[in-house]
């Protein structure tokens, strides 16, 4: 049971993620119409972009497959094989919704080579894939995906966490990773 502390306690409801309102909004309104669009989110790291992606997942009962794009994702070999495989077969969730790609830190992938294959993809699949797209820095995703997804970015200020409310939700977050850690011990 070894279980990484910020998977164990991440979000798996839109409702439970700690995010500027007008951007909870923005997701909420995604599950209320029951189809995710290609997104591209970005914004400094440790905004929730990650998290939010799996949560919309998750309530919109989706199947996914998660790619590294630091890692894994800077292949291309990666790209024509496994995300080309999983996105060209339709769905076995009884939901019939589109399967969903989410590439996490997507600005690291090859801009020359990777990225215009997952253009293709974002067309090719269309009728059962959405691609999700994290990044920090918008600038190193071509322009051809931009044009393909619904672009969203996770600018927070000090106001956005500043309020009360956001302190309760925060403080709740500790409260309830306290008990595990003692369970845990």
């Amino acid at each position: 049971e070894n279980f990484l502390w910020v998977e164990q306690y991440r979000p798996s409801k839109i409702d439970e993620c700690i995010l500027p309102t007008e951007i909870k909004n923005t997701f909420k309104q995604i599950v209320k119409q029951g189809e995710i669009p290609n997104l591209l989110l970005s914004g400094t790291a440790g905004t929730g972009k990650t998290t939010i992606a799996k949560a919309l997942c998750n309530e919109l009962d989706c199947d996914v497959m998660m790619i590294n794009g630091s890692d894994e994702g800077r292949s291309i070999d990666i790209v024509r094989n496994q995300i080309k495989s999983f996105a060209s077969t339709v769905s076995l969730n009884e939901s019939n919704k589109p399967k969903v790609v989410i590439v996490d830190e997507a600005d690291y992938m090859n801009a020359e080579s990777v990225q215009p294959a997952l253009r293709n993809f974002i067309e090719t699949f269309s009728n059962n894939c959405r691609f999700i797209f994290t990044c920090n820095y918008k600038n190193k995703i071509i322009p051809a995906i931009h044009s393909r997804c619904t672009v969203i970015n996770f600018s927070t200020q000090k106001k956005d966490f500043a309020s009360p409310k956001s302190a309760k939700v925060f403080l709740n977050k500790i409260r309830k990773a306290k008990k595990w850690k003692a369970t845990r011990e």
